[in-house]
């Protein structure tokens, strides 16, 4: 397969495996209710934590990692050589606009955050893990899921900058941590305002 139609076909599977509602389909199931309709309106793990409790919260936030990561793995399969950095990408933006804008859900979806964790992970999983140990602890200390949320996706693509110049990383990584990192930043825009005016919902 040349590489613009496995970029295309990468980055529409990302979409699709993106576009599976975990948290609405969860809160649908165990607590019939359309989860949009509660907290922020979001599909994601924190708003299903309002419903379901920190077991929902675990279940949908490992679903949402696994779409990530299996979109990003299935990708990295339809080519070999130079363009494989640049079809995981691909598949790793896809997940994630997936995820935020999902065609099952008239494009009305979550922030994008555990889907772009698990996307990494198949990328350079040590970011990930740089990410999480950072994020974790501003979490605990804030209370504000979103906050750890920012500061983690703006980490990652820092730290794969470091990695592309350093460690002779693919640049095309850098371009899927700076491309999805936008993404969950813009998906965040609320959070920052009610952050700022100091009404930002706490766990």
């Amino acid at each position: 397969m040349s590489g613009p139609a496995a970029l295309l076909l990468a980055a529409g599977l990302g979409y699709v495996a993106g576009s599976i509602p975990f948290g609405f389909l969860t809160a649908r199931y165990i607590a019939g209710v359309d989860v949009r309709s509660q907290g922020s309106g979001k599909i994601g793990a924190t708003n299903v934590r309002r419903l379901l409790g920190w077991k929902g919260f675990f279940l949908v936030m490992a679903l949402d990692l696994l779409k990530g990561t299996a979109a990003v793995f299935a990708a990295g399969l339809l080519v070999d050589g130079g363009v494989e950095p640049w079809v995981k990408a691909a598949a790793g933006v896809g997940a994630i606009a997936g995820h935020s804008w999902p065609v099952f859900l008239r494009f009305k979806g979550g922030r994008g955050v555990a889907t772009g964790m698990g996307a990494m992970a198949v990328m350079l999983p040590l970011v990930v893990v740089l990410a999480v140990l950072v994020a974790l602890p501003l979490i605990m200390m804030s209370r504000y899921m979103s906050l750890g949320s920012l500061i983690g996706a703006v980490l990652v693509g820092v730290v794969t900058l470091g990695e592309v110049l350093l460690n002779d990383q693919p640049w095309a990584y850098f371009c899927y941590a700076a491309l999805g990192s936008g993404l969950i930043v813009i998906k965040h825009r609320d959070n920052i305002e009610r952050i700022l005016s100091g009404t930002e919902r706490r766990l």
